[in-house]
């Protein structure tokens, strides 16, 4: 490794700054500390490390836990190598390690004998793998995205790589995407029985599981990874989504609850969910307020809309007509007016309401007067009330 790499950003405990210090300076590493988890992106742009090393010591544990959640989605996470400084690697360091997608963890006795070897071989490691080398290239700027061009060549790392762990899952994430559950669920599986610690694995079994209707064994399956690895928002909302599909309904809701109460960014997702089941129950004003604050207005105007449709379809026209209008107050623009009203002067016809669904179509067409099927509408029942 050259010089111009060797620069390695930490963030430690006081007890631990001086020995880190002086065992990556004896591997002639550039070493810069920072105070605070909320210095990290701001470091990583001004220093341009090659090395995150990060004291476990340094702060509570659930900031660590959802510093480096958060952090590993993000772009800056290719560009830099994170390194987890422990007292004793358990079971549940090893599964928030591969949780966070942190490359490796040391006990600071290893560290202070010889941090920076250990850095150069990781760093060797990292620059000889394939696959490192593709997620750090679709991370760039400059990529052009390509979905199945990433696939074609993740197949081909698994076609020579088959028994590297890392290669074998986004092998079974691609056969996922490609709805091979069977696949997909057979390798997560066998990866889980070399590395009962691999988290992501777990969580490509219990996707598979619930594609394939097993809900309760989904649910199983994150809830012991959960114990390993808790606080994760992400496989909390997938806990949810198991109870979700099982009819747990009100359980459901407190684990995406849980995960918004982590992290308030999984609104859209956390919150249309619970929106959705509200609906289910009934309760629309509950549901119509959690869609306005989490999705887009053409979403909450499509759960309530597709939530009347099936009224109509299990003969539930009064009950889809309430549905239909709540639809109407989650929209901020007219451009969804013309079909609902439409679907509202349905349900009136099929109630017999003749006159309640002429003054529907005509509000329909009055916001768009070219509507073809409106304009049918209309003429039908115009024809039904002269006969009447």
């Amino acid at each position: 490794m050259d010089l111009l790499n060797r620069r390695v950003l930490a963030f430690s405990s006081k007890n631990n700054r001086e020995m880190i210090r002086k065992t990556l300076a004896a591997g002639n590493f550039k070493v810069s500390f920072i105070n605070a988890l909320s210095e990290v992106s701001a470091a990583i742009s001004e220093f341009g490390p090659t090395f995150f090393v990060h004291d476990w010591a340094a702060v509570e544990a659930s900031q660590t836990r959802q510093f480096h959640l958060k952090f590993a989605s993000s772009v800056q996470a290719t560009e830099i190598i994170r390194i987890l400084l422990v007292q004793e690697i358990t079971p549940s360091i090893l599964a928030f390690a591969n949780d966070a997608l942190i490359e490796r963890v040391f006990t600071y006795g290893s560290a202070s004998l010889n941090l920076g070897a250990e850095l150069d071989m990781v760093a060797a490691r990292q620059d000889s793998s394939e696959l490192a080398k593709l997620v750090r290239e679709i991370k760039t700027e400059d990529f052009e995205y390509d979905q199945n061009s990433i696939d074609e060549r993740i197949e081909h790392l698994y076609q020579k790589f088959p028994h590297d762990t890392k290669v074998k899952l986004e092998f079974g994430n691609l056969s996922f995407r490609r709805q091979e559950y069977d696949v997909a669920l057979s390798l997560a599986q066998d990866i889980v029985n070399r590395e009962a610690h691999n988290m992501r694995a777990m969580n490509l079994m219990a996707r598979c599981l619930m594609k394939k209707g097993d809900f309760q064994k989904a649910f199983a399956t994150l809830s012991e990874a959960s114990v390993l690895s808790p606080a994760n928002p992400e496989r909390l909302i997938m806990m949810g989504d198991a109870l979700y599909g099982s009819g747990d309904l009100d359980e459901a809701i407190d684990y995406y609850q849980e995960a918004l109460d982590i992290e308030p960014e999984l609104k859209p997702e956390a919150g249309g969910k619970i929106g959705q089941i509200r609906l289910e129950q009934g309760q629309l004003e509950d549901a119509l307020d959690l869609f306005k604050n989490s999705v887009s207005e053409e979403e909450a105007a499509g759960f309530f809309n597709n939530a009347a449709v099936k009224a109509v379809r299990d003969g539930h026209p009064q009950q889809a007509l309430k549905l239909y209008e709540t639809a109407l107050k989650a929209l901020k623009t007219d451009k969804f007016k013309p079909l609902i009203y439409f679907n509202i002067s349905l349900s009136h016809r099929r109630l017999g309401n003749i006159d309640e669904a002429l003054e529907s179509i005509r509000s329909s067409l009055r916001y768009d007067e070219n509507y073809e099927k409106a304009r049918s509408q209309l003429e039908q029942l115009m024809s039904l009330k002269k006969s009447s």
